[in-house]
This record gives structure tokens, sequence and C-alpha cells, in this order.
């Protein structure tokens, strides 16, 4: 007798979930602002978005994603798992190729005595010791969760059924295309490209092999806390 799954279990409809998912993420940023400056006057709104700017952009963001991902776990697939299966060696080499692409970024960015992105510039203007740790919280914590739920799952969403092969490669550069290319809005160097590029293929590969979140998780912070260090001494 064959067994029929239920829908929500389908393939199809897990990929467009997914895909839906991803773009709740998206929209999830645009809407939190544009609700603030209607209901905010310009000044207020200015303030706010220059002192919490990144928690009134990702806390919606987050809540949507870890509700997003609750429901996939409750009725779309069990799998990927929050932790995964990954080694130390996994985290050793992981946390290698991070550090090596940052190092050739820096190198070539000395080299040709590029100047610094100017919104890692300004990153801590204008903001006290509160909002400074407001924002590492934000940096370091929520946009890794917030990230790697839409990027490495949502985004491509089936990848755990996928072998070693050309489908399994397509989708972790697909992934990683849209992952640099949509932090371009805030960025400008073409090495910068190259360099998020570079990290979003590493937490794509360590996304399916691990068949786990946390991974790509904790290096996506260690990433960030590179940029945040960076942007600390630039200022």
């Amino acid at each position: 007798m064959t067994i029929t799954r239920p829908v929500y279990q389908r393939p199809l409809f897990q990929v467009l979930f997914g895909l839906l998912m991803f773009a709740v993420y998206l929209g999830s940023q645009f809407l939190s602002v544009w609700v603030l400056q209607h209901v905010l006057r310009d000044a207020s709104f200015a303030a706010l978005m220059r002192s919490y700017g990144f928690a009134v952009l990702l806390a919606p963001s987050l809540a949507l994603m870890l509700a997003g991902f609750w429901v996939w776990r409750r009725w779309c697939s069990p799998i990927p798992t929050l932790i995964g299966r990954f080694t130390p060696g996994d985290v050793a080499r992981g946390v290698g190729l991070i550090l090596l692409i940052q190092g050739l970024a820096a190198a070539i960015s000395l080299w040709l005595d590029m100047a610094p992105e100017a919104f890692m510039s300004a990153l801590y203007d204008g903001k006290s010791l509160l909002q400074s740790l407001v924002m590492a919280l934000c940096v370091l914590i929520w946009a890794p969760v917030i990230e790697e739920l839409a990027f490495r799952h949502f985004l491509i969403a089936r990848i755990d059924d996928q072998p070693k092969g050309w489908r399994a490669t397509l989708l972790i550069l697909f992934s990683a295309l849209c992952f640099a290319g949509l932090h371009m809005f805030q960025y400008h160097h073409l090495l910068t490209f190259a360099a998020l590029l570079g990290w979003g293929l590493v937490l794509g590969y360590y996304r399916w092999r691990t068949r786990g979140l946390l991974l790509p998780m904790l290096l996506h912070a260690l990433v960030s806390s590179i940029g945040l260090m960076g942007a600390l001494f630039q200022g």
C-alpha cells in the first residue's frame, strides 16, 4: 500500500515555503523601517536609526525567521537540526578558511591602497557605549542566526537531499552569490564582494556538510567579529 505524504512534506511545497520565508526575511526589514517612518517624526526616526538601527532592522527578522524554522521543523522536515554533526576538525578548517579569506582581502586592500568601506568607517559614529554594545549583540548573535536561516536554509531548502556533486555545488554557489550581492547595498568595493562570496561559499559548504546550522552561525559570527574589530580601529 502506498502512503501519501502530506502536502507540506513534499519537495515542491518545501521549496516554495523556503522561498516565501526568504522573501519574508527581505521584506521584514523594509517593512519595519516603513512603519517607523510613518509613526515617528523625521528627527526622531533619524535618531533611532542612528542609535539602534541594527536592532530596529533585525528584531522583526529574527522573530520571523525563528518562527519559520519552528514551522519547518514541526511540519515540513526534521532536517536540518540546529546543531547538526561536525567535528573539531570541521571547526578548525572552517575557521582557517574564514581567516584565510580575510587575510587575502586585507593584503590585497593594502597592496592597492584601497580606502575603507564608508559603511564600516562610520559604524561607531555617534554611538554611546550602550548603543555600541547593542549593535555588537545584534551583529554577533542576531545577524548570524537570521542570515544563516535565510541564506543557508530557506533559500536552498532542499540542499540536505543533495549528495556530493554538481547540484549541491550549484545551490551553495547560488546562496553565496545572493549573500554577497544583497550585502552590496551597503558596500561598494569589488574586493568586498569577492570576500563575501568566499565567506558565503564556506558557510554554505559547512551547512551542507554538517546538515545543521550551528557551525555556519559560529563561522558567520567570526566574520562579523572581524568586521566589528576592523571598524573600531578604523574609527
